[in-house]
């Protein structure tokens, strides 16, 4: 069947067109691996998931400050459970004054249904809407691939930690039908110390896979070990390589009391 992503761009300026996801470069690749609050859109295989429901609670809230070179944003993240019959779904909405999104999960995978996202500049303001409409399972286990890599932090709140070391990560598009181009290991638990307190943490390591691995700055990410594995911080450049570092750091974590 394949996979088949709807997506539309609407400029006020309008100088905008449709045009079809491609990650035909690996400059484009490193960019939306990177740039965790640059505007893309991703869907991941519904079938044969490694990844697992992390158990969000209704109605939490993160806070995180985002810095990147000497600037610094406020990011303010809530999530809602849906219903749709059977199913049930993550929509999680992020807000900060750069970048408004609202990411459609499956919960029982933590499969993209759909993204919708607007970035705001001085002279535009773009709105995109991602839908993934079909796809075909993962063919291996510890494995899968996406339609890009820019939420994949989100995503991988669903990682099985304990029971996974390395997932394999590839993207819709490449050449060969198995090939993967980045690895996220788990390299154990560490305690670290943030804005919003002290936690037990398990660290994510991000890398590119084969040569141009050797040119892409280190990325790291921190869940908290206790459910449902909020990000609790993250670092890493905020582009292709050259680009400024990004550091996302949790400042506030609320959830409704049982």
């Amino acid at each position: 069947m394949g996979i088949t992503v709807k997506l539309s761009f609407t400029n006020p300026c309008r100088h905008t067109e449709e045009r079809a996801v491609t990650m035909r470069s690996v400059r484009m690749l490193v960019s939306c691996l990177t740039g965790f609050f640059v505007l893309v859109a991703s869907g991941i295989v519904h079938a044969g998931s490694p990844l697992k429901d992390p158990g969000i609670p209704d109605r939490e809230m993160i806070t995180y400050n985002c810095r990147t070179g000497d600037s610094t944003i406020s990011v303010v993240e809530e999530v809602a459970i849906k219903r749709e019959g059977e199913k049930q779904f993550y929509e999680i909405t992020s807000s900060s004054k750069l970048l408004d999104r609202k990411i459609k999960l499956l919960r029982e995978t933590m499969a993209i249904v759909s993204i919708h996202t607007v970035r705001k500049f001085q002279d535009a303001t773009l709105d995109s809407v991602l839908t993934v409409i079909d796809e075909k399972p993962a063919v291996e286990n510890g494995a899968m691939k996406l339609a890009d890599f820019s939420i994949l932090t989100y995503i991988l709140r669903g990682f099985p930690f304990g029971t996974l070391e390395n997932l394999k990560v590839g993207y819709y598009g490449e050449q060969k039908r198995n090939s993967y181009s980045m690895s996220v290991k788990c390299k154990g638990r560490e305690r670290i110390t943030v804005k919003g307190g002290t936690f037990d943490c398990y660290k994510l390591e991000f890398s590119l896979d084969g040569f141009f691995g050797t040119f892409l700055s280190k990325m790291n990410a921190w869940y908290s070990v206790e459910a449902p594995h909020y990000l609790v911080y993250y670092e890493g450049p905020d582009g292709p390589p050259g680009t400024p570092k990004r550091i996302m750091e949790m400042v506030q974590y609320t959830k409704p009391s049982p």
